[in-house]
Parts: C-alpha cells; structure tokens; sequence
C-alpha cells in the first residue's frame, strides 16, 4: 500500500458514498452566443462529467441559431456537466466546458482565439469561481498559444490538417524541436507568474464546488502516477486538502468518485490478493471464474476492447509469450469490455488470433472495469503472481517476459 493511503484508509471506512445530495428537482438553464463560427446546423450537447462521448448519451441538447443556443433539463442535484459543440465530438478533437447543475441561470459569451474556444460566464459563484481558474491560466498562454497558432497554419498549408513531414526528415525534426521549444516557453511563463502558488491559495483560503473539483483533478493525476509506479509518495498537501474539502461536500459525487479511487488504488497495490469475479465466456456463454482460471499459475489479466487499438497491439505483443510459457506455470484470461453486441469482439478475436480464454463485460454489466480501476477510454494489463497476488499493473509486456524469466526460466 503506499504509504500516504495508509492515514487515510481509515476516512474512506467512515465517510458515505452517498452520491449527490438529494433535494427537490430543478430546472438547470444553459445558454450561449458568439459561436457563430460554427454552421447553424450544429448542436451542443452536455455530458455528465466522466461520460464517455462516444457510446453515453447527453443530457441535453439544443440546436445552434446564428451562433448561439439555448438549453435546459432538470436535475435534483448539484453536479458537474461538460457543454461540447457535437461538430468537434464527430471530429474527435474537441473542447469540453464544465458547469454546475446548480438552479442559478448560466450564460456563456464565446469567442475565438488562435484557433481555441474560449468562455466568459455568469451565473452562480460555483461556476463563475470555475472559469475564473479557467480564463486565468488561458489569458497567461496567450502569447505560446499565437506561436502554436501560427505553427499548425504552416503545418497545414504546406502538410494538409493531418499532414506532418516525413518521419525522421530534417523538416520533421525542425517541427517537433519548435513544438517543444514553444511548450517549454509556455511552462516557462506559468511557472514565473505564479500561478500555481495563487491557484493553491485560491483553493485553500476559498473552499466552493470548483475547488472541489480542482483538488480531486490534482489527486487523480497523483494517483495515477501511482499506477505507473507504485513507489510514488502522493503529495500530502492534495491529500489533506481532499479532507477538507471532503468534509463540506460529503455527498458530492466529485468526492465519491476520489473515494473510489482511493479505494480502488490501495486494492489493487502490489502485493494485494486480485480481486476476483465471474463473467460470461465469449466461446459459449458460461459464466466462469476468473479464480479458477488461473489458480496455480502466474498469470496475466488482459482488460481489452475491439475497439480499442493499443490494447489490442498490447494483446497481440502477448500472444508470443503466452505461447512459450503457457506449458509452464502461465496463463493470460482476456476480459474485453463491448458495447451494444458482441460482433466486434469475435471479429477482433478471430483477427488477431488470441490463444488464451475470452471473458466479456458487455454493457458494462459486469462491473470489472470499475473493479480494477479502468476508464472506459482504454484498457489494462495485470500481472497476478502463483498465490493470487498482484505484482503490478502493466504498461510494457517486456515486464512480464522479464519477471517469466525470473520465476519461469528462459
């Protein structure tokens, strides 16, 4: 377990995972103008913070009319949404606006710079203080921002919207030193303005809804620096300002969602027994136990998707492995996690070859990617050592040749 998670284990027992608080429903009203850049047949769209845009449905939508929209749904709880014009989403490339489902009216004024979308907003103080953090640190990149501006113009005139240099060319060396160069610019202005330190203060010395979701954003990137190396020591400050924080909003779901995956973190630190499920095999249906799978051998957790092309390059990077120690104490389980039918899944299977046993969770009905921590963006690879243990969560199959080797032979 690491060591800061060990003091606040004992928060997670005691505090509620109640969700939002509950109260009467309201009418959250969202309105905008000034995105007249876009065609009058584009929408915007607003997503529960954390969906996953591709398959969740919105909330709420409304139709853009000489740049501006109109929106409403009712909620019973104050939580954060994401505003997304729905042209960016069918793109791929798009910028999100988060606001609180509070009963105050929230008004957006958008305009365009450098190629970005940027917000000014008025309605309640939970959402004015969260593009205060917002425009801050945006008006300080200002001057990077007009460098990766005119940087990606040039790119694109002479490479096309997608287009790059040859890899490896000279040209292609030049574009990506002056993309670093122009990123170490930016780094270097935030970090002279002082920004970090008033943002902390901020924080600390003002405690609303943005707040909250400054602090938890800040922990989450700190645990998952844990993930990619469980020796990383969470900085305490996050941590104790979490508990603070913690203690106005505790039934928010901002903070349920950290409380899970604090919890999530320390189940799943190495040494940790795997925490085990059932789940319906992709051959013939029956629900088998992941347990029983691989009881007895060092083995390998493969969470995959068909739709997800690096975890399927990192399943495909397996199959050699598996094939050289899998008469010798290794086995690897696949648990791909499907949407809608199981089609994509048999295709991918029969395509890439995948030796091993295939489980699913379709829909998410099985609750394995919530029970081993996992976005719905992506997938995970981990690696369970002869009595059940987790040894850790994978990033490079290199790892379990080399830890095989170790405890196999060559």
């Amino acid at each position: 377990m690491n060591p800061p998670l060990q003091s606040f284990a004992a928060l997670l027992v005691t505090g509620s995972l109640l969700g939002c608080s509950q109260s009467e429903l309201h009418t959250v009203e969202v309105s905008g103008h000034g995105l007249d850049f876009y065609p009058d047949s584009t929408r915007m769209v607003v997503f529960p913070y954390g969906a996953d845009f591709r398959f969740d449905p919105p909330v709420a939508s409304a139709l853009l009319a000489d740049g501006a929209f109109e929106l409403s749904f009712r909620d019973s709880t104050t939580c954060l949404y994401e505003l997304v014009v729905e042209e960016e989403l069918h793109k791929g490339s798009f910028q999100t606006f988060g606001f609180f489902s509070d009963d105050k009216p929230l008004r957006f004024a958008f305009r365009r710079k450098f190629g970005t979308t940027r917000a000014e907003v008025s309605g309640s103080s939970d959402n004015e203080e969260l593009f205060l953090y917002r425009n801050r640190r945006a008006t300080l990149c200002e001057p990077t921002d007009s460098m990766l501006y005119e940087l990606d113009q040039w790119r694109i005139s002479n490479y096309g919207p997608n287009g790059y240099p040859e890899t490896g060319s000279a040209e292609a060396e030049r574009l990506r030193a002056r993309y670093e160069e122009i990123s170490d610019r930016q780094k270097s202005i935030i970090e002279a303005s002082g920004y970090e330190r008033w943002l902390e203060a901020r924080i600390r010395h003002h405690k609303t809804l943005a707040g909250l979701l400054k602090v938890t954003q800040a922990l989450d990137s700190e645990l998952r620096k844990v993930e990619r190396d469980a020796g990383h020591t969470i900085d305490t400050m996050w941590l104790n300002l979490y508990r603070d924080y913690r203690s106005l909003y505790p039934g928010n779901r901002l903070v349920q969602r950290t409380d899970e995956r604090l919890a999530t973190i320390e189940r799943l630190a190495p040494g940790a027994p795997f925490p085990d499920f059932t789940a319906p095999a992709l051959d013939d249906g029956t629900r088998r136990r992941f347990g029983e799978l691989i009881e007895g051998r060092i083995a390998v957790l493969d969470c995959w998707a068909s739709w997800c092309g690096s975890c399927r390059k990192h399943s495909i990077e397996l199959i050699p492995i598996y094939e050289q120690y899998r008469d010798r104490g290794f086995t690897v389980v696949g648990v791909a996690r499907e949407y809608g039918s199981l089609d994509d899944m048999r295709l991918a299977v029969k395509r890439d070859n995948y030796p091993w046993v295939q489980l699913y969770d379709l829909d998410g009905a099985e609750g394995i990617w919530k029970l081993y921590g996992l976005s719905s963006a992506g997938g995970g690879i981990f690696l369970i050592d002869l009595k059940g243990r987790i040894v850790e969560r994978v990033a490079d199959v290199a790892t379990i040749r080399k830890y095989l080797e170790q405890h196999l032979g060559r």
